[in-house]
């Protein structure tokens, strides 16, 4: 895993990651309430959760479920993390699970972002969700590379809304646009999982 953090924390951390040939971005937020108009903002536009508990401290837990609270209703992949299993003191994810009251179905990985314990296999299992999402419309926009008119159609959109649609895909770079011969293609990465 290739990670590159660029500029200075002011109310979310930028990480940029090559993850078995995905480019990912990654926001990153404090917990603490003041910071809640930023993640309603990063959740806009975001394709999956990475939710970090600190195991160790249940002082921590009331804010962990106010954030909670802020995303239970987005209907994207979460995978959520039971961290700091490094310490003797840390809580299990089961036991977290159940104080916290997270849903039976959830996927809480025992983690430590100091030694890195579980870190890319829970990045492995969000991308895998995050694919199974996107997985019917990827093979769509591999049938109409060449044709974005009949893509449209498709899609039942209209010029502008395609306009924005393709540009939202290129920016998750889930596709690349080709405006002089006005095609795009799918990521090869991508095409490889259909």
């Amino acid at each position: 895993m290739n990670v590159h953090v660029k500029g200075h924390t002011v109310a979310m951390d930028v990480a940029y990651i090559n993850f078995e040939g995905f480019q990912i971005t990654l926001f990153g937020t404090p917990g603490l309430s003041r910071f809640k108009i930023m993640r309603k903002i990063i959740l806009n536009g975001a394709d999956g959760i990475i939710f970090i508990f600190d195991a160790a401290h249940p002082k921590s837990d009331n804010d962990a479920i106010s954030v909670l609270n802020e995303i239970k209703n987005q209907k994207i992949p979460k995978v959520y993390l039971a961290n700091k299993q490094d310490l003797k003191d840390a809580r299990s994810p089961k036991m977290l699970q159940t104080q916290i009251k997270l849903p039976q179905d959830c996927k809480i990985f025992p983690s430590s972002i100091k030694t890195g314990q579980n870190i890319k296999e829970s990045l492995k299992y969000l991308v895998s969700e995050i694919f199974k999402k996107y997985k019917k419309l990827l093979q769509i926009l591999c049938n109409y590379e060449t044709n974005i008119r009949g893509l449209a159609e498709k899609l039942r959109k209209n010029k502008a809304q395609m306009r924005d649609f393709l540009y939202a895909l290129e920016i998750r770079r889930f596709i690349k646009i080709d405006r002089i011969n006005r095609v795009y293609r799918v990521n090869e990465v991508l095409k490889k999982l259909i």
